[in-house]
């Protein structure tokens, strides 16, 4: 084991130390670190701000239950529009992903449960591209 005593010397001498010579780049030295993932948020950000969900063809329920059968029979992704707007009566987000159920009401998918009656339409995503 190894005892290391701390003398009222050295510790004026680190004392002086950072008090007069050492100089903190403070963020500069960060810069270079963030700018990247910054700027990319901020596009992504930008992306998400101008997007505009299309309004699909409502669908008949029957319809929808029985392409989410089959989504789910298959591990196809699908794309999800509800029956929402927001403020300026454009669609929100449709939501993508992998059906994980069913209840008796609607379906989880993407960590959600969207009950039946609030789903517009729905996409097989190979069908999108």
């Amino acid at each position: 084991m190894v005892v290391i005593v701390m003398t009222d010397e050295f510790n004026d001498i680190v004392t002086n130390f950072f008090k007069n010579d050492y100089r903190e780049r403070g963020k500069v030295k960060w810069h270079g670190y963030f700018l990247s993932d910054h700027t990319s948020s901020l596009k992504q950000e930008a992306h998400q701000r101008h997007h505009v969900t299309n309004k699909l063809m409502r669908m008949p329920l029957p319809e929808i239950k029985s392409l989410l059968q089959y989504a789910t029979l298959h591990y196809e992704v699908v794309i999800i529009q509800e029956d929402y707007a927001d403020q300026t009566n454009q669609m929100l987000s449709n939501i993508v992903g992998l059906v994980a159920g069913f209840s008796d009401r609607g379906i989880m998918i993407a960590g959600e449960h969207i009950l039946f009656e609030n789903i517009r339409a729905v996409r097989l995503k190979h069908d999108d591209n």
